[in-house]
């Protein structure tokens, strides 16, 4: 039973009066003990109903206050339970059943060239960073893209116990056509749900991914890469809405647009790519813009612009428009592509055919414009841009 203090007292008063009157009955002797005063006696009471585990409470500070008795009855207490105790606040995240991390691409970098039809067998190293164990029930799936294999699904070679890493492998084969390919996968569950790497608190995170270039015979070679625009792009003349003659390379601040090549970019992937890509911010303005006219390129037969076009990684409210376009000698400007793009964890290939363009000199021009007033997060990227020869 818990007791409250009004409870306590009334035990106590009649406990005391109980000892009062069984003193009167015996006759005192030399043993006696001299008589306890009274804030001694309710110490010792208290002390053994406590003992007893009768008061749920703390005992009461002496006091000089009176007790009193009555037969009042008092209003009963609730009898506590396991579900009176407070659970302590924590901060420690929910464990996460399914999650992953992307380590490395062990084989078949991305951007690797391809020659038309060839096979290959692409391999990631991928980390089980949740708490369940990914065994015989658990699949690697096709989720978008390119399916560059023969099947959309594949058994895990092993089970993958949380902690581990493993090398995901799937056998692939170059498309016919040339052209830059995405091919993204997940893993499956036991219980159906799929999920991607770099993935948090429950997220299901993005795709891995194989992208290869189809059409420069394998890897790069010299004499592929006709021009590239990363390595020159301080050799472009650059404005903006706001500014004419930006510097080159620029500071990643102000409010008028910048310029800067980033040699490992994070795009928004979430993976940590290892070549060059040509970072764009447009002027902080409704209309904002950014452009690089480059210089004089005489086209040949069966070049082709290629590039990977997103968002920086972490600019969730990046929305930018991408053009790709041609200055005439006569200084009119033709359009070969327009792309509007927002983070979305994807990303976009481009392969533009120039060949109906052969033996004319021409300016490149690369342009990006803000698609949202979150400047700030404008953060524009292309990837690895080039003229191959194809």
């Amino acid at each position: 039973m818990h007791l409250n203090k009004h409870n306590i007292h009334k035990i106590l008063g009649l406990a005391f009066t109980a000892l009062i009157v069984l003193s009167a009955c015996r006759a005192p002797t030399q043993e006696t003990s001299p008589t306890q005063d009274i804030n001694a006696l309710y110490t010792q009471v208290a002390g053994t109903l406590i003992a007893q585990g009768q008061v749920a409470t703390e005992a009461p500070a002496a006091t000089n206050t009176p007790l009193v008795t009555t037969a009042t009855p008092s209003p009963s207490q609730p009898t506590a339970t396991a579900s009176n105790t407070p659970v302590p606040v924590t901060n420690t995240p929910a464990a996460v059943c399914n999650q992953a991390a992307f380590i490395s691409d062990v084989t078949v970098k991305d951007g690797t060239k391809m020659s038309k039809g060839e096979d290959f067998t692409k391999t990631w190293r991928i980390k089980n960073t949740g708490t369940c164990t990914w065994d015989e029930d658990y699949t690697v799936v096709f989720s978008s893209g390119t399916n560059l294999a023969n099947k959309a699904s594949y058994d895990l070679s092993e089970d993958v116990s949380p902690g581990e890493t493993v090398n995901i492998s799937i056998p692939m084969e170059a498309p016919d056509k040339n052209g830059t390919y995405t091919s993204n996968w997940v893993i499956r569950s036991d219980s159906g749900a799929t999920f991607g790497v770099g993935g948090s608190g429950g997220s299901a995170g993005v795709p891995f991914f194989a992208l290869i270039k189809v059409g420069t015979g394998g890897t790069t070679s010299s004499g592929k890469i006709k021009y590239d625009f990363a390595d020159n792009f301080c050799d472009a003349d650059w404005d903006s809405h706001s500014k004419n003659n930006l510097p080159c390379p620029g500071a990643n601040q102000g409010d008028n647009g910048f310029v800067l090549v980033l040699q490992d970019p994070e795009l928004e992937t979430g993976v940590k790519e290892n070549e060059p890509a040509i970072w764009m911010r447009p002027s902080h303005e409704g209309n904002g813009w950014i452009r690089g006219v480059f210089p004089d390129y005489e086209v040949k037969d069966d070049d082709h612009f290629v590039a990977t076009i997103g968002c920086l990684d972490n600019n969730p409210n990046c929305r930018v428009t991408f053009t790709l376009s041609y200055i005439k000698p006569n200084g009119d400007e033709v359009v070969l592509g327009t792309w509007d793009e927002k983070f979305d964890e994807l990303v976009r290939d481009i392969d533009i055919d120039l060949s109906s363009l052969a033996g004319k000199e021409l300016n490149f021009v690369l342009t990006v414009d803000t698609g949202n007033n979150n400047f700030a997060q404008a953060n524009a990227f292309w990837f690895v841009p080039m003229i191959e020869n194809q």
